[in-house]
């Protein structure tokens, strides 16, 4: 039975939902009510790249090519491309029937201005702008040429990326906007139409069915193919109070949790609810070493960091269900298109691991300093797999000095670059979005530029060339060298230690169906919800 403080806080929440005075009434099997992971405070997916400012972004922007089930990059609002022998010249020519919600023809010219200010931020888009040697609109208004200096072997996976900053197609004056300075209007070409009165940060945030809208022919999957509208009002509600969303969703009050609580799925399974899998690449988590101070700083250290972890020992103390997570030495993520074996050492974490992480560790000369690790204590999840890693470390003669914190202030700390002693830090855990931590470019612990690195600051020449070349590969045996390569080099620099892949599930009404999987998004187009 429901507590009585759970029962107002529902009450409380289904407040929320009542429509604004004046508005015209929606059927409710037309309306999808959804609660995302984080809420929606800011709307510039240029301007950031956090991942629910890029579920709003498909919302109501289009981008030239998506991205399918299986991550193959698909034209969307591209009706045909062409590129030269020598892959230096690429054409684009728009599909018929695209037009922004105030009305205006999607031109050549707004596409060219978007791509310009994606350019500016995004890690792919900047490489390939310093290569561009002309990016230009055709005379007829529908087709844009890019020129470059050398061949880009990633241009249409960049072109569709759906996360990170996505190349987001908007109108030339407003992405005129100065690419480091938020926008401040929302005019989109997308399925769904931004409800700006009715958007109340902390709160909710409304879209509407963009009746104008003409979706491809191709069946939906992904990001990619045809981008139906099946209802006509999406509601995204920031309920924070996990208890209250899941009882909301019991009670047929919400639609979809992104993100439930592991800890709630046994009862939404009872209670009839679908737990579904909508990240399939879930989150790789990271065991991040200071790579400037001792005894980090050897090689030799942070590959007895990497023998002793024990994957598994971790993710059991993180999880209590084993379906949620998967024991994965993949740099570059289990279940991505990058995915390789190359370098793994056998027996990660076994008693003869831990005897060749003993001797390493004698061979750096670590002295017993004690061993700094942040311990981000409001998040359950690093909090567990921190203690667990600490444990792992003593058995093999690392002192641990473990230092509570909350993840805010890890976050904070992990850019002190002094040494522990003097407010610095030895290790901290972290976790990755598994679409950017699979992209060799975006996978931004990969890097190891020295200072322009992230806080860690692996420092090495040849690892970060290999990083470089990718993009640049001729083709897929190319692309295939250059990742085996590349994690061969970092078992041995030892950026991060991965320490396992989870998968988050979501709670979903046994009313909806049509929900699309797509990782590090939430897709509200091409699905479906039943009557009563």
């Amino acid at each position: 039975m429901m507590t009585r403080l759970a029962s107002a806080a529902l009450l409380a929440a289904v407040a929320l939902f009542a429509a604004p005075a004046g508005a015209q009434p929606v059927p409710p099997e037309r309306v999808l009510r959804m609660v995302p992971n984080a809420d929606l405070q800011t709307l510039d997916p240029i301007n950031t790249t956090a991942g629910v400012v890029q579920s709003h972004a498909h919302m109501i922007y289009d981008q030239l090519f998506g991205r399918d089930e299986n991550q193959r990059p698909q034209p969307q609002m591209v009706g045909d491309f062409s590129v030269s022998a020598d892959a230096l010249a690429w054409r684009f020519t728009l599909r018929d029937g695209l037009a922004f919600h105030d009305g205006a023809p999607v031109t050549a010219e707004d596409v060219v201005a978007s791509l310009r200010r994606w350019g500016a931020r995004d890690p792919h888009g900047r490489q390939i702008m310093a290569i561009t040697e002309a990016l230009a609109p055709e005379p007829d208004g529908k087709s844009f040429t890019w020129r470059l200096r050398r061949p880009y072997g990633l241009m249409l996976d960049a072109l569709s990326k759906p996360a990170g900053n996505m190349p987001a197609i908007m109108p030339a004056r407003v992405a005129a906007t100065d690419p480091f300075t938020a926008i401040t209007e929302t005019v989109g070409s997308g399925p769904f139409v931004f409800v700006r009165e009715e958007w109340v940060p902390g709160s909710r945030v409304v879209y509407r069915r963009n009746p104008a809208y003409v979706p491809r022919a191709e069946p939906a999957s992904g990001t990619a193919g045809g981008k139906v509208a099946h209802v006509d009002r999406v509601e995204w509600l920031n309920i924070a109070n996990a208890q209250t969303a899941v009882l909301a969703l019991i009670q047929g009050e919400l639609d979809y949790v992104e993100s439930p609580g592991v800890d709630f799925l046994p009862m939404l399974q009872r209670r009839g609810m679908r737990i579904i899998r909508t990240n399939t690449l879930g989150a790789p988590g990271m065991i991040r070493m200071n790579h400037i101070h001792p005894p980090f700083n050897d090689a030799r250290a942070r590959q007895a960091l990497m023998l002793l972890v024990n994957q598994e020992e971790i993710l059991q103390a993180m999880f209590p269900d084993p379906s949620l997570y998967q024991v994965c030495h993949a740099f570059f993520v289990c279940g991505s298109p990058q995915e390789t074996n190359a370098g793994v050492p056998e027996g990660l974490g076994s008693p003869a691991a831990r005897e060749r992480a003993r001797q390493l560790l004698r061979e750096s000369g670590y002295d017993g300093a004690p061993i700094v690790i942040m311990d981000p204590t409001d998040n359950p999840f690093v909090h567990a797999a921190t203690l667990v890693l600490a444990q792992q470390m003593q058995q093999v003669g690392f002192r641990t000095d473990v230092q509570a914190t909350d993840f805010a202030s890890m976050a904070q700390r992990r850019a002190n670059r002094r040494p522990p002693a003097e407010g610095g830090w030895h290790i901290g855990l972290t976790f990755w979005n598994g679409l950017g931590a699979s992209d060799p470019v975006g996978n931004v612990p990969m890097q190891a530029s020295c200072e322009r690195a992230w806080p860690g600051w692996p420092c090495d020449a040849d690892h970060q060339a290999l990083i470089d070349a990718f993009p640049y590969a001729a083709n897929e045996a190319e692309r295939r060298r250059i990742l085996d390569a590349l994690q061969e080099s970092a078992y041995r620099l030892v950026p991060y230690v991965p320490h396992g892949q989870w998968y988050l599930p979501s709670a979903i009404s046994p009313r909806i169906s049509g929900v699309l999987a797509m990782p590090g998004i939430i897709i509200a187009w091409n699905v479906r919800k039943a009557a009563r």
